[in-house]
């Protein structure tokens, strides 16, 4: 399209300067008709004589010559003012013509434009940190036994006191029922021996039993006493032992680990699942000291994940940690977020966002608009179909939002698309 339309402006020059000039040359032609036009020269009644060196055609500038063959003007013009079809006094006024084609930035550039407005901006504290669950149990086993059957899978909800696993409770139950035998016999002898006692404490106090038997009877309850105590307790640890075969949930949430397979042996102390509360979720994020004295507990915070893009999670601060780090010089803050969806999982690295505050009124322009080079912040701000470089200072950030703190006035008008390939004075094509 710029070529059909230099092509079509070198053309119309060319014919108007052509029209122009066949009628003065007629009109010279009916004065002197034998006289014939030095070819390659435009010269009339009144030019000036041609200076040494100087080639036909060409324009002086600031007391220099200019070179015609050196101009970036078509090939068509150049011919033309060679060869003299075009007057010098016209010839300025073309080459201007040309450069305002070509504009000082080439050929236009398409952009986007946006104008530099003012808003309201949250203030915040932008943090990184990686999701964990609230409480996280590790279940172990209390038996030295073969695994029977697997009760709940990893991702199963459990409640607390639910049974996960079963063990191979043959052993056991053997010993259990022997054991409460042995304590059905122990309890028989006591009741036994405690009649026998009760009677000889009446006998001894008519004097018809020997103090010797006495004592003796005595002793023999005492024993029999003790046995059944011992009985009693070795009964209730093998109980125990029996309900242990049951591996039950010491806490709600979610199974996220299981690490026994049915019939492969477990020991005690074992760990056997893990178990994992989301509700809530936490996050801990470490603030610099500078900024953790303007944070509170409540104070509300957005979390998102790039795994998770457009969703945004809500949250509050719930602990602020007292101590100050030395060796980072920062303050470890807990976040708490409730997220029914589960779609926020712990060991996701996320991005907290904490509302500090907010400025009203303040100038604002889109994130895109800016670009960054040599330590230095700038936009292109247009001016008549132009887009010229300007340094600017920023302040807040929120989203796609930046805050203006000076180099920019209220209503002007900047590029957002295309900024990339732009350069300080480049004619631009706007779009939208």
């Amino acid at each position: 399209m710029r070529k059909i339309s230099v092509f079509i402006l070198v053309m119309s020059l060319i014919l108007a300067v052509g029209c122009g000039k066949s009628s003065e040359s007629g009109m010279d032609r009916g004065a002197n008709p034998g006289e014939k036009p030095q070819a390659g020269k435009a010269s009339t009644k009144n030019d000036p004589p041609t200076q040494a060196g100087q080639k036909p055609g060409s324009k002086p500038q600031s007391g220099k010559e200019v070179d015609i063959d050196k101009l970036d003007i078509p090939d068509q013009v150049k011919e033309a003012i060679k060869s003299g079809r075009i007057p010098k006094e016209q010839i300025p006024e073309i080459l201007a013509r040309f450069q305002g084609q070509s504009g000082p930035g080439g050929e236009a550039v398409p952009v986007n434009v946006a104008p530099v407005q003012r808003k309201n901006l949250n203030s915040y504290l932008v943090l990184n940190g990686i999701v964990e669950p609230e409480r996280k149990v590790e279940v172990f086993s209390r038996l030295s036994a073969y695994v029977k059957q697997i009760v709940k899978e990893e991702g199963a909800y459990v409640r607390e006191n639910d049974v996960l696993a079963l063990l191979d409770d043959t052993e056991i139950k053997i010993s259990y029922e022997q054991s409460k035998i042995e304590l059905e016999q122990a309890k028989l002898s006591l009741e036994e021996a405690e009649s026998n006692y009760t009677r000889n404490q009446e006998l001894i106090k008519r004097n018809l039993i020997s103090e010797q038997d006495f004592q003796t009877q005595e002793a023999q309850y005492k024993q029999r006493q003790l046995d059944y105590e011992n009985r009693t307790e070795n009964f209730k640890n093998l109980q125990l032992q029996l309900s242990w075969t049951k591996i039950r949930a010491l806490s709600e949430g979610y199974i996220t680990e299981r690490l026994i397979e049915v019939g492969s042996r477990v020991n005690s102390n074992q760990q056997v699942y893990t178990i994992e509360d989301f509700k809530p979720l936490l996050i801990r994020v470490f603030v610099p000291t500078s900024d953790s004295i303007k944070l509170e507990t409540g104070m509300m915070a957005e979390v998102a994940t790039e795994v998770l893009k457009g969703k945004v999670f809500d949250g509050s601060i719930k602990l602020i940690n007292p101590r100050i780090d030395v060796q980072t010089g920062t303050v470890k803050v807990t976040i708490e977020v409730f997220d029914e969806s589960l779609n926020l999982k712990p060991g996701m690295f996320v991005e907290a966002r904490i509302i500090i505050g907010m400025k009203e009124n303040v100038l604002v322009i889109p994130r895109k608009a800016i670009l960054y080079k040599q330590n230095m912040t700038y936009v292109f701000v247009l001016d008549r179909n132009q887009a010229f470089q300007r340094e600017v200072t920023l302040g807040l950030s929120e989203e796609d939002d930046m805050e203006v703190i000076s180099g920019l006035e209220e209503g002007e008008t900047i590029v957002v698309v295309g900024v990339e390939g732009l350069k300080d004075g480049q004619r631009v094509d706007v779009i939208q």
